[in-house]
């Protein structure tokens, strides 16, 4: 009887047994799989959210450059009522708007919540009245009149992301595809006013640090070579072929326009060192004129080096001294401005320095050319819109990013 009872009990945990091990293991089996298929779900809405941010972005980028030509179109006006007879006759300086008003929405969105900015719906709600009576309840007048509807619009700057404008003068640079027409001369000067101070001496002093060993004259030399149509080495002689024939692989000169900045470093003898100095400096769009109101110390002592009358002034050979000096230039432009080109030359004059005039060729009292770069911005997803233009919008380069 007992070992009819043990059998009993035997088969009947049996079953047990064996659904909790397949539960087990069915568990184990589909766990990976689950927490597989979670994952990729998770990841395709991420991405589909973060490509939905980035379109959202790119639109607010598009918006931005909308804003950018109205913004154009406004300076434009601005110069034209600066020369105006009455405001010139106040000695009122020219300005570039964007240089006063950040055109950045997060900020002018705090501006105009927190600021002197009233909202047309308060004004409508406040009780205002006019000289036809006091607005009573339901927009009616005291005086049996009815008060207009006012129709508020959309709150400025009341819509989802950011997107910010910068503008950047590319008349401040040196354009160096201009090597190939009649302003090679004073380009060619103007790079060697930039490479010329004694602290760039370590980089044309021979070594065995660069494999490309060039002097500051081949430098320059080699830069018109890449542009201009001939085989011939500019100022210096012989074929210009030659340089590159031990490159691998081998290329030769292009004997055209540079297309991008970043093709200077085809250039035989521009290394990362120099393409460093001569990148923020340089531009392949610009009108040749420098625009001395805005450009950087560096271009202005350039400017000042490579057509100063008297070569052999201690200045050029002291950095100290020609700190000291360009900081009463810079002084004199923050307070004055250059209202012409003269302006600047009369400037550098009363400091003590007489300027060639054939630099009045090469200098400008206002831009021509600006890079525009639009940044969208949605929750933490960003798009960039950069282009160049000219005074009247006509683009000459435009990329997406």
């Amino acid at each position: 009887m007992k070992m009819m009872l043990n059998d009993m009990i035997t088969q009947f945990r049996r079953p047990r047994g064996i659904a909790l091990l397949l539960v087990v293991v069915m568990i184990a089996v589909m766990l990976p799989i689950v927490t597989d298929m979670n994952y990729e779900a998770r990841t395709e809405f991420e991405l589909a959210m973060n490509y939905k941010k980035k379109a959202e972005a790119a639109a607010l980028a598009q918006s931005g450059l909308a804003f950018a030509a109205i913004v154009f179109d406004l300076q434009k006006q601005v110069e034209t009522l600066l020369k105006s007879s009455t405001l010139k006759s106040l000695g009122i300086q020219s300005f570039e708007i964007w240089d006063i008003i950040p055109f950045d929405t997060s900020m002018l969105r705090a501006f105009t919540a927190a600021g002197p900015f009233a909202d047309i719906g308060d004004l409508a709600g406040s009780g205002a009245t006019d000289s036809a009576g006091a607005m009573g309840e339901g927009g009616t007048t005291t005086a049996g009149g009815f008060a207009p509807p006012v129709d508020e619009g959309d709150p400025l700057f009341d819509f989802p992301g950011d997107f910010k404008l910068e503008f950047e003068n590319e008349d401040t640079k040196i354009n160096i595809n201009l090597l190939d027409s009649g302003a090679k001369e004073g380009v060619a000067r103007m790079l060697w006013g930039l490479v010329e101070p004694q602290v760039y001496d370590f980089l044309f002093l021979e070594n065995t640090s660069r494999r490309e060993f060039v002097t500051r004259e081949e430098l320059i030399a080699n830069i018109a070579d890449w542009i201009d149509g001939d085989d011939e080495r500019y100022l210096l002689g012989g074929d210009e072929r030659s340089l590159y024939d031990e490159f691998i692989p081998k290329y030769g000169v292009k004997n055209a326009r540079f297309d991008t900045i970043n093709e200077l470093r085809m250039v035989y003898g521009v290394d990362d060192v120099v393409f460093r100095l001569l990148a923020p400096n340089i531009t392949i769009y610009s009108s040749g004129r420098i625009n001395v109101n805005k450009a950087q110390p560096i271009i202005l002592e350039a400017l000042i080096r490579s057509y100063a009358k008297d070569k052999n002034i201690g200045m050029f050979y002291n950095e100290d001294m020609m700190r000291e000096f360009m900081g009463k230039i810079l002084s004199r432009r923050a307070r004055d401005g250059f209202y012409k080109a003269e302006d600047f030359v009369a400037a550098v004059r009363e400091e003590g320095i007489d300027l060639e005039p054939a630099i009045n060729s090469q200098i400008s009292a206002e831009g021509s050319f600006y890079r525009i770069r639009v940044h969208g911005e949605r929750d933490g997803v960003e798009a960039l819109i950069e282009m160049v233009v000219d005074k009247n919008f006509n683009i000459y380069f435009y990329r997406e990013g």
